[in-house]
């Protein structure tokens, strides 16, 4: 996997953590080292994005498509035993107001998600993709840049 492949998949990631934890202003917080060290964090699940990056960045999905594909990333993450990296490493690129702010939520929302498969969260991401172009946008360049088909 290229380095640049890398750090974009590192930036859908960031992305979904943002939504997911209902913090879409913190994604101004992205940068190339965010997203590179998000991919790093990220890395032993880094292999099984590809499926929910082409359903975000495919015209044809619809809202609640990508919504469950943001689901399956943080899911997938979670169940790859590298939640807390991801979030530490997303956590890291936050003011310390806002580190306090997310960092208490963050574990309870997402305990919440996973215990009920993510039923209202899909649908409380479907309502945030509204005004979260940029999700998409990632995903269409690192389908590019990953070569996705």
């Amino acid at each position: 996997m290229s380095s640049d492949c890398a750090e974009k998949i590192g930036s859908v990631i960031f992305d979904c953590v943002c939504l997911m934890l209902g913090a879409p202003e913190a994604r101004a917080a992205l940068t190339g080292e965010a997203a590179a060290d998000m991919a790093k964090a990220a890395e032993p699940v880094m292999s099984k994005m590809e499926q929910y990056i082409m359903t975000m960045a495919s015209k044809e999905s619809s809202t609640t498509e990508v919504a469950t594909a943001v689901f399956g990333v943080v899911s997938t993450i979670w169940s790859g035993g590298c939640l807390g990296e991801v979030v530490s490493a997303w956590l890291g690129t936050l003011s310390l107001g806002d580190k306090i702010l997310y960092g208490a939520t963050a574990l309870a929302t997402l305990l919440a998600a996973f215990a009920t498969d993510g039923a209202a969260e899909i649908g409380v991401i479907a309502v945030e993709l509204t005004t979260c172009g940029w999700l998409i946008d990632d995903s269409i360049k690192c389908a590019d840049a990953c070569s996705y088909a």
